[in-house]
């Protein structure tokens, strides 16, 4: 059963669409429930994360592929796994997708990816967030 809540003051589990609620009735009072919890990612956060990595790949002239550029970008910011093979190592970007991260995994990928672009660019973080605005 999966579905989505926020919590509300005084403890409350509180169902975000009309499906979480028939999902939530289902549950018996005064019966133990192991939970798992994950922040669901944001869209619009993902959405800036392109933007981001669309700016750095605009003021830049080495790579000449967006996707490319994109996964060197992630694997330079510390996200990949090195697989050692008979042949050497390799090594593979991690995904960024919504099923493979939560928001707050996200938002340390996006953390990071934005420390190699201001090295890259020269700018600061401010200066980027506000040139961000142009690219969403």
């Amino acid at each position: 059963m999966i579905f989505y809540a926020q919590i509300v003051k005084p403890l409350k589990l509180v169902p975000i669409f009309n499906s979480d609620l028939e999902e939530i009735v289902k549950l018996k009072q005064n019966t133990d429930y192991k939970f798992e919890v994950v922040h669901p990612r944001n869209y619009e956060f993902h959405k800036k994360f392109f933007a981001l990595i669309n700016l750095g790949f605009e003021n830049q002239d080495k790579y000449k592929d967006f996707t490319e550029y994109r996964t060197i970008k992630t694997m330079q910011a510390g996200f990949f796994r090195m697989i050692i093979t008979e042949k050497g190592k390799v090594f593979i970007p991690e995904s960024i997708s919504f099923a493979s991260m939560d928001e707050i995994e996200f938002e340390e990928v996006y953390k990071k990816v934005l420390e190699v672009i201001c090295y890259e660019t020269g700018l600061t973080g401010k200066e980027i967030a506000e040139e961000l605005v142009n690219f969403m």
